[in-house]
C-alpha cells in the first residue's frame, strides 16, 4: 500500500520471484496492523514482494438478466453470477471478475457480489482514460489480518471492460469496499490506484527525470498545465514514500525523480527532497493526511 498497498498485490507483484526477508517482514507487519485497513494507500513501496505466476481465461459475460448457478448448500451462495454489469465466478482461492457494463448502477455489481457470498459495497470512482471500467481494490474498512491474501490483478486479452482475478477468501464475512472507474470529468481528480514508479513521466516528449524543480515546472507551465509537488522520501528498508506538499516546500534546485497526471490538467513532480528538508516522516501520518478514493460519494 505504499507500506505498499497494505496487502493489496498488483500486476506486477504476482510474476514469480522470490521475495526478501526484508519484505516478508514487512508484508508480516502489514497483515498484523490494525490502525490501518488492508487495502488502503500508504505510498510505501517495499523492495519486492513474493509473486506468483497466474494464468486466466476470459469469463463468459452474462447478458440482461442475472443468472446464478452453483449454488452448494441450500440457500449458499453460488459459484458463479452473472448480470448486465458483471460476472463473478468462485474458484478455490480466488474469484474471476468481468465487468461488461462500468456505467452500470453499483447496485448491480453488489448485487453479484452478495451473490457468490461476499459482502460489497461498490464506488464509481473518477480516473484516467485508460483506467475506466476496471476494477479497483478491495478495501477492507475494518482491517483485514487474513489468512489467506486481498487484491486484484489485470487479466489480458479482455474482450469486456475488464477481466481479472480478485484475491479474496472464498468464506470473508467482513465489510469490503471496490471501486469502478469513470471517466473523470476536466480537471477532477483522479481517484488514484496505483504505485509511482520511479522514473515515471507524464509527458509526452519530455523527460522530467533527472531535471531540476525549475526546469520541469517552466516546462509544464508551457504546456498550461498546473503544477502538483509529492516528495519522494527514501526509507531506510529500501522503500519510499511520496507525500503530497506546496509549493512553498519545494526548492528550485532540487531533482525531480518523474511525474504523474493527478487530472487531466494537473501534473505532479515527484521531488527527491534535499538535506534541508530534514527527516523523512512518518508513513502513517503521511497515510492519515491522503484524500482516500473508498471514503468518496458514489
Amino acid at each position: 500500500m505504499n507500506l505498499a498497498n497494505l496487502a493489496r498485490l498488483r500486476d506486477e507483484d504476482l510474476a514469480g520471484q522470490a521475495s526478501t526477508a526484508q519484505a516478508r517482514a514487512l508484508m508480516e507487519s502489514i497483515v498484523s496492523e490494525e490502525r490501518a485497513p488492508a487495502g488502503r494507500r500508504l505510498r510505501v513501496a517495499p523492495a519486492r514482494r513474493a509473486r506468483r505466476a497466474l494464468a486466466l481465461g476470459a469469463v463468459a459475460v452474462g447478458l440482461g438478466v442475472a443468472v446464478a448457478i452453483g449454488v452448494g448448500l441450500p440457500g449458499g451462495p453460488a459459484t458463479r453470477y452473472a448480470n448486465a454489469a458483471v460476472t463473478i465466478e468462485r474458484a478455490t482461492d480466488y474469484f474471476s471478475v468481468t465487468v461488461t457494463d462500468p456505467a452500470a448502477d453499483p447496485g448491480r455489481f453488489e448485487e453479484a457480489f452478495r451473490a457468490v457470498g461476499l459482502n460489497v459495497t461498490v464506488k464509481t470512482i473518477p480516473v484516467p482514460p485508460d483506467e475506466v471500467g476496471r476494477l479497483i481494490g478491495p478495501v477492507v474498512p475494518a482491517g483485514f489480518r487474513g489468512p489467506g491474501s486481498i487484491g486484484v490483478q489485470h487479466v489480458a486479452p479482455c474482450a469486456a471492460a475488464f477481466c481479472g482475478k480478485v484475491w479474496l477468501p472464498a468464506h470473508y464475512s467482513g465489510r469490503v469496499v471496490f471501486g469502478i472507474g469513470r471517466a473523470a470529468a476536466p480537471g477532477e481528480p483522479y481517484a488514484d490506484d496505483r504505485l509511482f514508479d520511479p522514473g515515471e513521466e507524464a509527458l509526452d516528449g519530455y523527460r522530467s527525470h533527472g531535471r531540476t524543480v525549475a526546469e520541469a515546472r517552466d516546462e509544464l507551465r508551457r504546456r498550461r498545465l498546473k503544477v502538483g509537488y509529492r516528495l519522494y522520501w527514501t526509507l531506510p528498508d529500501g522503500g519510499f514514500v511520496d507525500q503530497r506538499v506546496t509549493a512553498d516546500r519545494m526548492e528550485d534546485g532540487w531533482i525531480v525523480e518523474g511525474s504523474r497526471h493527478s487530472s487531466s490538467d494537473t501534473v505532479d513532480l515527484y521531488v527527491v527532497p534535499g538535506p534541508e528538508a530534514g527527516p523523512a516522516p512518518d508513513p502513517m501520518t503521511v497515510y492519515e493526511a491522503e484524500p482516500h478514493w473508498y471514503d468518496l460519494e458514489g
